[in-house]
């Protein structure tokens, strides 16, 4: 019967321990590495391009061009209507017929305190109490009344209405303050006797 002989030692080297630890993890990294280059082949190949972004873009308003009333400028920077909804940090709740919210800069370029009234501002195209701002809806985004503005200083506020359904709002008409033109004057400063109509039509939804 034959010897078995036994095999000649390999000449190749010994794998040192911390490649041994490399190639037991290649068969996990290989299928992670496979499926990203297969997911980046899925997005850009069949189209021949990068993917488009999935995100909708929201559509947007120009601001309205400054219209001065009293000492005040107004910039109407956006309008909104059919929002279904409000909320805030303490409470929310649904509107009586649909939710109008517009967003207003206010400017007084003068040197003296003005005040902005909240009540003063009306939406354009509902008439009535529905004309003014909600005071609901005022109180949960924790809205101001009336704000005293410093002397070149600005503000941006909300203003929020509940207007029926079939509203047709086609803007705002806003109202400044009704003080003195100037130092020792003795009549206000020019101003629009029912308000200064900033036309803008609404966008609907939030």
């Amino acid at each position: 019967m034959a010897n078995r002989v036994a095999p000649a030692p390999s000449s190749r080297p010994t794998t040192p321990p911390h490649r041994l630890r490399a190639l037991r993890a290649l068969p996990l990294a290989l299928p992670l590495t496979f499926l990203a280059l297969l997911a980046t082949s899925c997005d850009t190949g069949s189209h021949g391009g990068t993917a488009p972004d999935a995100t909708p873009s929201a559509a947007t308003q120009s601001p309205s061009r400054p219209h001065q009333d009293g000492h005040l400028v107004f910039t109407v920077l956006s309008l909104r209507c059919g929002i279904p909804g409000v909320t805030g940090t303490h409470s929310e709740g649904e509107p009586s017929g649909q939710f109008c919210s517009a967003r207003l800069r206010v400017d007084n370029p003068s040197a003296d305190f003005h005040t902005y009234a909240v009540k003063d501002q009306r939406l354009e195209g509902v008439t009535g109490r529905a004309a003014r701002p909600d005071s609901f809806a005022m109180a949960v985004r924790r809205q101001h009344e009336s704000i005293s503005i410093g002397g070149h200083s600005l503000v941006e506020v909300e203003l929020w209405y509940d207007v029926p359904r079939d509203a047709k709002v086609t803007g705002l008409r806003v109202t400044g303050d009704r003080d003195p033109a100037g130092w020792m004057a003795t009549t206000p400063a020019a101003h629009a006797p029912d308000g200064l109509l900033i036309p803008m039509k609404p966008l609907m939804g939030w």
